[in-house]
């Protein structure tokens, strides 16, 4: 008999996406789901669709809680979670109709690994956009060497893509009230993952909207900048071997919110700032011959440990 696997929707006014969320995941093929969806004090009509379809189908389960954002939802939603399997989707994307089926064929007797579909970007205008994961149908992938593509900035880190075994996940949670939740999820699981298990098939549709939280400046970049801290002390402490992938990671993400913070708030009584200027001024140029950053990123990283707000505004300047 299949397992159950239970999907975890977080929901927060997306009135104008919801249904087609869910009802994608209603049309799986794979039909033994748990379908949490977990409303995070919405103030539109989404709470209301969220119960309208717990009427409609009993494989639905609501949760109606006060606003945490995207990891306490999350994090609600696996604390009630009766499935062998869990799986994440976010309410303004989609998913194909066989996603579950593909990611629970690749893993139903493997409990130390979890599996990883492809995935589509969408836009209002029509355009999309594949993943260009490395990988192809039916490859493993060890978990030291998936990390490191996730410090390279070439591996798929959402959850949405994926499938995980209960019991792999345990207790671990989502860090609440950080943005870029998924990496340090990811990393944290790293030690209990043996390998992730990919499938060739496109199972994912993330929908892109231009005012979204990752397309503009603000706590996405700040905590994209204090999150590549932990997670080079969280390499240098477990995977020592990628030490140089971790500092390199590190670097870019420093490099990038350096480049995206506005001019009137990189100011010295910016600690976040400051500590980001240290950060690049400390180890640009010991990296100077590291071979996993870029020529073009050397020179931009050691063009801001010396000026700045003048390498940031002539990259913003030719970026707009």
């Amino acid at each position: 008999m299949e397992k159950k696997i239970s999907v975890i929707v977080p929901v927060y006014n997306v009135e104008k996406y919801l249904k087609r969320c869910v009802d994608s995941i209603l049309k799986q093929k794979y039909k033994n789901l748990e379908i949490i969806l977990v409303d995070d004090g919405a103030t539109d009509n989404s709470p209301i669709i969220c119960d309208s379809y717990k009427k409609i189908d009993n494989r639905v389960k609501v949760i109606h809680k006060k606003n945490g954002g995207l990891s306490s939802a999350r994090n609600a939603g696996i604390d009630v979670a009766q499935g062998d399997y869990i799986g994440f989707v976010d309410s303004d994307d989609y998913i194909s109709e066989d996603m579950y089926f593909h990611l629970y064929d690749r893993i139903k007797n493997d409990e130390k690994s979890i599996a990883n579909c492809m995935y589509v970007r969408t836009f209002d205008s029509g355009k999309t956009i594949c993943s260009k994961v490395p990988h192809v149908k039916n490859e493993d992938v060890r978990a030291e060497e998936y990390l490191e593509e996730l410090l390279l900035h070439v591996g798929d880190v959402s959850v949405c893509t994926k499938l995980f075994p209960r019991k792999l996940i345990g207790n671990t949670r989502f860090v609440v009230n950080k943005l870029n939740e998924d990496l340090l999820f990811m990393v944290e699981l790293i030690k209990k993952i043996e390998s992730i298990k990919f499938v060739g098939e496109v199972g994912y549709f993330y929908y892109v909207r231009e005012k979204s939280i990752s397309s503009r400046y603000g706590k996405a970049f700040i905590d994209m900048q204090a999150n590549a801290l932990l997670v080079l002390e969280y390499v240098n402490q477990n995977f020592p071997k990628l030490k140089k992938h971790a500092v390199r990671f590190a670097l870019y993400q420093n490099m990038a919110f350096l480049l995206a913070i506005p001019s009137e708030e990189a100011i010295k009584t910016n600690d976040v700032y400051c500590c980001a200027l240290r950060f690049v001024r400390k180890y640009a140029l010991k990296n100077v011959f590291n071979r996993y950053l870029k020529l073009k990123e050397k020179v931009i990283l050691m063009g801001l440990g010396i000026m700045p707000k003048t390498i940031a505004k002539i990259f913003r300047r030719r970026h707009r």
